[in-house]
């Protein structure tokens, strides 16, 4: 019965009269579809300058709040040897471990999408990953710069040094911490990248805080400044290096996750 009942619904429609079908009308239907469609993500598309700041808000106000924090805590710690004679040189050498500081505040902010599984999240985004991760990188960047120029700042108001040759001797070590992490990141590709991130770091940190207490090292004397320009040269030119091969590598992610979907 029920066979019969599909033989009769089938043999009915397929008897049933069909219109015409005007071809020109259906493509006229298809453009005016793609057109409204093309319209509406348009409009709803964000420029790159209201993407870059719509980013401000993605990163989380602890990363801003700890930058801070180290800013003014290491303040803090300089101007306690204001006070003590001829130790300039060893004021320097403890604002210069702010840098690397600074580096670790923003790690997690920038090695999240291996270390926290977030990768399948943030290609959700309209923007590519590698824009969008180079978006993280300048902001928190430019936070780092500012409060570097901040404590170059302070240290020319309490100490007898051009706020140039502290900027160089701030600078230096920062573009270091960022140097190494970059090519870990470049090179550690997998949910550990951050801690070895850190790890470079804290050695870093490690290492400056024993100059800092063994000013016979010579390090921030005039004689020295120009190893120090060299230095500042060659880490400017390697991160912009390790920054296009982060570009590449997050881009190769981007590629090999959309394939496995």
């Amino acid at each position: 019965m029920k066979k019969k009942k599909q033989h009769f619904i089938t043999t009915t429609l397929r008897d049933y009269p069909s219109f015409p079908v005007d071809q020109k009308r259906v493509e006229q239907t298809i453009h005016g579809a793609n057109e409204m469609l093309r319209q509406a993500q348009v409009t709803r598309r964000t420029s790159f300058s209201e993407f870059y700041k719509a980013q401000l808000s993605f990163i989380s106000w602890k990363v801003w709040m700890l930058q801070l924090l180290i800013v003014a805590g290491m303040g803090v710690l300089l101007y306690q040897f204001v006070n003590r004679p001829h130790r300039d040189i060893e004021i320097v050498m403890l604002a210069s471990i702010a840098a690397p500081l600074l580096v670790i505040a923003g790690l997690q902010t920038l090695t999240r999408s291996l270390t926290c599984h977030m990768m399948e999240i943030e290609l959700s985004t309209w923007r590519r990953l590698e824009k969008l991760t180079l978006v993280r990188m300048s902001l928190l960047g430019i936070a780092d710069l500012i409060g570097l120029i901040i404590l170059a700042i302070l240290l020319n108001v309490w100490i007898e040094m051009e706020i140039v040759s502290l900027l160089l001797y701030l600078l230096v070590p920062f573009n270091v911490s960022c140097l190494g992490s970059l090519w870990l990141m470049n090179r550690v590709r997998n949910t550990n990248c951050g801690y070895y991130c850190l790890a470079y770091c804290g050695l870093l940190i490690i290492a400056q805080v024993i100059c800092s207490f063994t000013p016979s090292l010579s390090l921030f004397l005039s004689s020295a400044t120009g190893s120090w320009q060299i230095l500042l040269v060659l880490s400017l030119g390697g991160i912009v290096y390790e920054t296009r091969g982060v570009s590449r590598n997050f881009k190769s992610l981007e590629t090999a996750v959309k394939l496995h979907y």
